[in-house]
């Protein structure tokens, strides 16, 4: 090669040189007398010089073959033939519970290496701090031991721990390179010479290379095998999305344990007679862990420090979540679940560790992206690169497409930091995230009913960006997605004291739970706003509260009290001068008589409300009372009267676009044909009614038509058509947790108890 490149050995020097290489010319002089093998980085350095765009490997290659045979012939004369085999797994974890399907998946993608593949097999396992990666791999690594017969290397990388700065690469190739046998002197210095000598040796051996704790993509490139005989295991709190983009490496995240795999593992680590002595206490620590199998393992040591102890001494300081993690340390910072925390917060930039923060504020975090970013104040596009830092350390999970969640352990360590921050930035951060779900859940309630009185608000605050809802299918999707976060946000405007905010979120709730059958729910949110209408001194927001937990009430068959509510409701109106809220009093005193079956007290607060309403001109609610009448006639066998109340009442409903009333007008309208012998057209206005109902997602509407419908075509002997209204209505009814009612329906069609 000196003679190719024509060049004198101060020539090959003064090259070298100017590459910032230093190769002396007795250097030269000696590599090229052969008396022994050059260093690696020497004969890089003279092929380099003598040939610039030569590629090296050939050379390295040869070079490192060259040396197995010296080490070969060595081992020969000591009486030892084999090249060194390492083993170097740390031992299997001592228990090991559950993780049939992530086993099943490392089987799948580097099980059984083929003599055909074309790459070096690899796949990285992400997560949590805690959750249990090392313990996977090495599980599967000691199972699967003898599918490497040429040895087994690890490394932990420690890319997070106590220590804020990783193990080089270099330092770990330099281990790996003497545990093949390298002698300590030959090890190149240069990190790309040390990647491609610890290539060459590992070349057709079926190996496993088990890189534990890495920090990022970068960090763990040197260390791979480039041989398809190879197989890699990475572990890492990052997901390495880069690795999986440039090697092809199968990504697995773990997730927290199922309870039964949590319970299995605490009760193997408490022991079988001490775990059924304690199964309340067991299921208790099960559920403070989250499926965290660091904090189980921690809660069995200390359990375990004082064996003749009941457990549920460990439950008591494992309750208050505000201090549980204190409790779930054993003193040692690699178990201790804070310190454990605190290594991937370590790893953020100053926003995402600011976002993360944040999120402690949240009472439980699900939480969408547009929520996220009106609570850092910030845009979608710039809250979804925080959230994927986040992700990407495991911090944060986004469990559906824009949707958010983060481990109940972990969101306990960042309302701790939440708490430690400014008081300034706590306040403004949880105001905006109130606002969101305000403005946007009364957006969506004017979608699903615009001729309701509106709310008046205020604008949201600063960095708030409500969602633009569409329509009124968009509306309900976004309820049933946010509904949770929607009453959260309540119960945290509650602590603030931000009274007002709270009986407003109530109130955006109404058409979402009427239409829901969500009684339980309307009852929690009014008895909130409730009482924080008294806190504000609001006398008409005062009637209005009244109003609707007595309706609530009173749809939960708990009529003396919902009848105590609307009365209240009457009185506060009167006293505020509110005369819509007077005649909307009336109204639901109306709907309560007839739910206990007083047709004839109903008729008095109905025609009381519709005078009211005819004075305020509120044509939508006079519909909604002509509807009501007509009912209340038709139960008292009133069929001209009834059907002419009805009659207007649809009328004035779809002049005004109000499909809800249409569809309870249309319900009405059935009945009276029913019973007046127009059966024919009695399933046509069910049938009507049925489609207007499902077109607005109102399955309260839909489930009581359904029961109308099947009642029915049982009249007319239908049976077949009957079973089919019935079987819908069972569905719907166990949507809306109406088992007990569900079960009565099944009885009536002769169908066994489920």
């Amino acid at each position: 090669m000196k003679e190719d490149s024509g060049c004198t050995y101060r020539q090959l020097e003064q090259r070298a040189a100017r590459r910032g290489v230093v190769l002396a010319r007795s250097t030269i002089a000696d590599t090229l007398r052969r008396d022994a093998l050059p260093r690696p980085d020497t004969l890089i350095a003279f092929v380099r010089a003598c040939a610039p765009g030569q590629d090296v490997h050939p050379w390295l290659a040869a070079r490192n073959r060259l040396a197995m045979a010296s080490a070969a012939t060595a081992d020969l004369d000591s009486g030892s033939v084999r090249a060194p085999v390492p083993r170097q797994l740390p031992a299997p974890p001592a228990l090991f519970t559950g993780r049939t399907d992530e086993l099943r998946f490392l089987d799948a993608t580097i099980g059984q290496p083929h003599p055909s593949s074309r790459t070096v097999l690899i796949s990285a396992v992400g997560g949590a701090g805690g959750i249990g990666k090392t313990s996977l791999v090495l599980q599967w690594a000691h199972t699967n031991a003898d599918q490497f017969p040429d040895g087994q290397l690890y490394a932990d990388l420690r890319g997070f721990g106590p220590d804020p700065t990783p193990v080089p690469a270099t330092v770990t190739l330099r281990g790996f390179l003497q545990a093949l046998g390298v002698p300590p002197g030959s090890v190149p210095d240069p990190v790309d010479a040390q990647a491609a000598l610890f290539r060459s040796l590992v070349a057709k051996r079926r190996m496993l290379v088990l890189l534990d704790n890495v920090r990022d993509t970068d960090h763990v490139i040197p260390l791979l095998p480039g041989s398809p005989t190879c197989t890699v295991l990475i572990t890492s709190r990052h997901q390495l999305r880069g690795l999986a983009v440039t090697h092809g490496a199968r990504t697995l995240t773990l997730d927290k344990l199922s309870e039964t795999e949590a319970r299995d593992l605490l009760g193997a680590h408490l022991g079988p007679g001490r775990a059924d002595q304690h199964r309340q206490a067991l299921d208790a620590l099960v559920r403070h862990c989250g499926g965290l199998p660091l904090a189980l393992a921690i809660v069995a040591s200390r359990a375990a420090s004082y064996p003749d102890h009941p457990l549920d001494g460990v439950v008591r300081d494992l309750h208050d979540s505000s201090v549980r993690l204190d409790a779930l340390t054993t003193g040692e910072l690699r178990a201790d679940l804070r310190a454990v925390f605190s290594w991937s917060y370590r790893a953020l930039s100053p926003p995402a560790g600011a976002l993360f923060d944040l999120l402690g504020l949240v009472p439980a975090v699900d939480i969408s992206l547009p929520a996220l970013a009106s609570l850092a104040a910030t845009s979608t596009q710039r809250a979804q690169e925080l959230a994927r830092e986040l992700e990407d350390t495991a911090l944060l999970r986004q469990h559906a497409p824009g949707r958010f969640r983060m481990h109940d352990l972990v969101h306990l360590y960042s309302a701790q930091r939440g708490r430690a921050r400014p008081g300034g930035e706590d306040q403004e951060a949880v105001r905006r995230l109130v606002d969101f779900y305000l403005h946007t859940a009364c957006a969506a309630d004017r979608l699903l009913d615009p001729r309701r009185h509106p709310l008046v608000l205020g604008p949201p605050s600063p960095g708030c960006t409500p969602v633009a809802l569409t329509d009124a299918s968009a509306a309900m999707s976004w309820f049933d997605a946010e509904h949770e976060r929607v009453r959260e946000s309540q119960r945290l405007a509650m602590e603030r004291q931000w009274f007002a905010q709270v009986w407003q979120l109530a109130r955006t709730l109404v058409t979402f739970h009427a239409r829901r059958r969500q009684v339980t729910d309307q009852l929690a949110v009014w008895r909130m706003g409730l009482a924080a209408t008294e806190q504000s001194d609001n006398i008409s927001a005062s009637a209005m509260a009244h109003r609707y937990l007595g309706q609530a009430h009173s749809q939960n068959g708990q009529h003396d009290e919902g009848v105590r509510h609307l009365r209240l409701a009457v009185d506060r109106a009167r006293e505020a001068g509110d005369a819509a809220e007077l005649a909307r009093g009336h109204y639901a005193l109306s709907v309560s008589a007839d739910r206990v079956g007083d047709p004839r007290q109903a008729l008095v607060h109905a025609h009381e409300a519709l005078v009211e309403f005819q004075d305020l001109g509120d044509m939508v609610e006079v519909a909604r009372v002509l509807n009501a009448i007509g009912w209340e006639c038709a139960q008292l066998a009133r069929y001209e009267e009834a059907q002419d109340s009805c009659t207007r009442a649809l009328t004035l409903f779809r002049e005004h676009g109000h499909p809800d009333g249409e569809a309870d007008t249309l319900h009405s309208l059935g009945l009276i044909a029913g019973n007046t012998g127009q059966q024919h057209s009695a399933l046509a206005y069910y049938r009507q009614a049925l489609a207007v109902y499902h077109d607005v997602g109102n399955t309260r509407g839909e489930a009581d038509c359904l029961e109308s419908l099947g009642e029915l075509h049982e009249s007319l002997g239908q049976h077949g058509d009957a079973r089919d209204a019935w079987q819908r209505l069972v569905v719907l009814l166990r949507v809306q947790g109406r088992e007990t009612e569900a079960v009565q329906v099944e009885h009536r069609m002769g169908l066994p108890p489920r």
